[in-house]
């Protein structure tokens, strides 16, 4: 009798549990789902109503392939997201404004560099027919990429907690993010899908495939080859942990020696050196005459060494690393508004673990809004000019609303260094939470070193 009580009693805290069990899953799915379709009406509602000439910049090359047939220089400057344009345009073609009015000949005559020269073009664009309709057309490679963002990042993210119900919410809603891929309109969003892949096949021990997809994160947007040699010295790890470095190092040999003769490796130095070069090295320290020590190549330096001291194979190093890589960047680094964006695919991963960077992100988020003023209207006010053209050309550029109680220079650099604080700040937390030991021991084919 007592042995059956005992019986019973089990089964009963069996289903107890089992119920919980689901109570807990039913409430976490409701949870998604519902953060899920407030960020979707969010992005509906952003994507008609705002735009920077960027974009039609981008879409220039595309829609020449998409149209015409034409293959331009610009579309082997990462070419993934000019791809992804020109299939948008060709399918879509009919739909879209006039290709005359928002593609004028003009801008076969703007170089990358002399982009500004797009800015005398935006009341022309503004005014095409359709206008609303071509930009909500054109961003729909953004939403497609945010969306399995967003997916890959509850796969990622595994348990169905608290953290993981924050972490995508971070994402459905995050201010900058939504600024900079429906606002702004860059597609940064590409790359950032690409990341978070190249994570997910880290993960799973799958360096190659992890690679693979950094690769494509390059070819999206340039800015992530700061990643590579991180993701290089864990691959080759992951490799030896599997006993098919052989394979690796042939691989990695017949990728160099095809780049090398392709004559691709000085167009790539060019391009990063054109694209990023001089905002990588403007912050730096006089010492005596040509004799300057550069703050980022000094911080990413440190970074890069204190890595060879961790198991890069790991995949919550790795995670870590390439956090703290972008956090430094834009600390020490100027940057254009869209570059932000590669931050938060790793930002959110980390804020699942440590929520309270929640926190110093609120910083961030207000120095990033104050940083916008460096450029003026064509950050702020013109972006909106779809939606009333003559309110929005005619608004007092923001800096001088500020220039009537303060100094908005002044203004402008506290808030970046405050930008600067709290993202050197974040960058210590992770560096304190990355795990101590070199080998982590673990399945052959299963990441170490997950949080538990």
């Amino acid at each position: 009798m007592t042995r059956s009580r005992k019986v019973h009693s089990r089964c009963r805290a069996i289903r107890r549990l089992l119920t919980f069990s689901s109570q807990g899953d039913a409430s976490f799915k409701r949870k998604i789902v519902v953060l899920l379709a407030l960020g979707l009406l969010v992005r509906v509602v952003l994507m008609p109503i705002a735009f920077h000439p960027d974009l039609f910049w981008i879409t220039y090359h595309a829609q020449r392939l998409a149209l015409h047939g034409e293959v331009t220089k610009d579309l082997s400057i990462q070419p993934v997201p000019h791809l992804l344009y020109a299939a948008t345009i060709w399918l879509f073609q009919p739909a879209l404004s006039p290709p005359e009015v928002v593609w004028p000949d003009e801008w076969a005559l703007l170089d990358q560099e002399e982009s500004q020269g797009a800015f005398d073009m935006w009341m022309q664009i503004t005014s095409a027919p359709r206008i609303h309709l071509t930009l909500f057309i054109l961003k729909l490679p953004h939403l497609a990429f945010d969306l399995a963002c967003a997916a890959i990042l509850l796969a990622l993210l595994r348990e169905r907690s608290r953290g993981t119900v924050v972490a995508f919410a971070f994402w459905m809603f995050n201010p900058i993010g939504l600024y900079i891929s429906y606002l702004y309109g860059r597609y940064d969003v590409v790359a950032a899908f690409f990341i978070f892949l190249a994570l997910y096949f880290y993960d799973r021990f799958r360096p190659l495939s992890s690679l693979a997809a950094l690769t494509l994160a390059l070819l999206s947007r340039i800015i992530d080859a700061a990643l590579a040699p991180f993701f290089l010295i864990g691959a080759f790890r992951q490799l030896e942990r599997q006993k098919r470095l052989l394979v690796g190092a042939l691989v990695f040999g017949a990728v160099a020696l095809v780049t090398v003769l392709s004559g691709a490796l000085p167009r790539v130095i060019a391009l990063l050196d054109r694209a990023h070069g001089q905002f990588l090295l403007a912050a730096k320290l006089p010492i005596m005459l040509h004799d300057e020590l550069v703050l980022f190549v000094i911080a990413y330096g440190l970074l890069l060494f204190s890595s060879l001291e961790k198991d890069l194979s790991c995949y919550t190093v790795i995670r870590k690393y390439s956090s703290m890589v972008f956090l430094t960047m834009f600390s020490l680094a100027f940057f254009n508004p869209q570059y932000f964006f590669a931050l938060l695919p790793l930002l959110a991963l980390e804020i699942a673990e440590q929520p309270r960077l929640l926190w110093f992100h609120m910083v961030q988020i207000a120095g990033y809004a104050v940083y916008l003023l460096n450029w003026s209207s064509q950050t702020t006010w013109w972006l909106l000019l779809p939606l009333n053209p003559a309110l929005f050309s005619t608004l007092p550029a923001p800096e001088l609303i500020i220039q009537s109680y303060a100094n908005y220079k002044a203004v402008i650099a506290i808030f970046r260094s405050l930008l600067t604080a709290a993202s050197l700040w974040m960058a210590y937390l992770i560096y304190r939470s990355v795990p101590l030991a070199k080998h982590v021991s673990g399945p052959d084919h299963q990441s170490p070193c997950r949080p538990s």
